[in-house]
């Protein structure tokens, strides 16, 4: 490892902040549990994890999509699992929880899965003198507790852009038809993900073709995902996803109609083929 990179170690040691990403000393302690009710009386599960960061990120994201939702939807020609919340929203929430916390403070990060939300506990006073809602309705440059962990984060891709989770979060919660909420206390920050009840969640198809009049004009979806494939056809619906912070099942559904409509049409299989523009 380069020692100046991100000065995550300091001679042939890891500092504070290279540890915590990376090391097995003084490790990070994450707390998860399930309950069977919306108060933290009667649980289901608990489990207590030792590591870094990155390791973590990975342990809290698997053990949170094990103990949620999923729905069996056709996408394209394809049958996909879809989870109740966005892999995009855990993920952004995660990074965010780790990369502004506070890691000597008297807490430690927690997981809760109720019935009704799931909850992502961080360590230590808000980071921001913005709140949430500025984030996602201004474009404010972020407040960043922990530079190296949040640009290490960043780098991995962990975070998509600084200062944008809470206004990507936004975007695919209103796609996903999901409502988010915080909580702030002088201990930490929590984020709160309303889960849609059982009955709510069900199996879609969405391969729909329909019949589209001539001269018709493209909304403002439709455009964008227009303008990317144009600069490069060989997105895939994953990536259109990433890019725009919509859910695949909203690119599909764009991608069906901008196909509809006769600007775009697909070459070679859905895996390895590529998209061709019409118009």
């Amino acid at each position: 490892m380069n020692k100046h990179k991100f000065d995550l170690v300091s001679g042939s040691h890891l500092n504070n902040a290279g540890n915590v990403l990376f090391g097995k000393k003084n490790p990070v302690m994450l707390k998860a549990a399930i309950f069977a009710t919306d108060e933290k009386l009667t649980f289901l599960d608990m489990q207590i994890f030792e590591d870094n960061i990155i390791n973590l990120l990975d342990i809290a994201e698997q053990y949170i999509f094990k103990n949620i939702h999923w729905a069996n939807e056709i996408i394209g020609m394809e049958c996909t699992e879809i989870p109740e919340i966005p892999v995009a929203v855990i993920r952004e929430a995660l990074a965010n929880s780790f990369a502004h916390s506070i890691y000597n403070g008297s807490t430690y990060h927690e997981i809760c899965i109720y019935p009704s939300k799931v909850t992502i506990y961080s360590p230590g006073t808000y980071a921001s003198s913005h709140k949430p809602e500025e984030y996602i309705n201004k474009n404010l440059q972020s407040s960043i507790r922990n530079e190296k962990i949040a640009k290490m984060l960043f780098l991995s891709k962990s975070i998509e852009q600084f200062g944008s989770g809470f206004k990507r979060i936004n975007s695919l919660c209103k796609d996903a038809k999901i409502k988010f909420s915080y909580e702030i206390d002088e201990a930490g920050f929590t984020f709160i993900i309303h889960r849609k009840k059982a009955g709510e969640i069900s199996s879609n198809k969405i391969n729909v073709t329909v019949n589209v009049p001539e001269n018709v004009t493209l909304n403002k979806m439709e455009k964008l995902v227009y303008q990317l494939l144009s600069s490069n056809p060989q997105y895939t619906r994953e990536e259109l996803a990433e890019k725009t912070s919509k859910t695949v099942r909203t690119i599909q559904r764009t991608l069906n109609s901008l196909r509809d409509k006769e600007y775009i049409t697909r070459i070679g299989s859905d895996k390895t083929g590529r998209w061709e523009i019409l118009k």
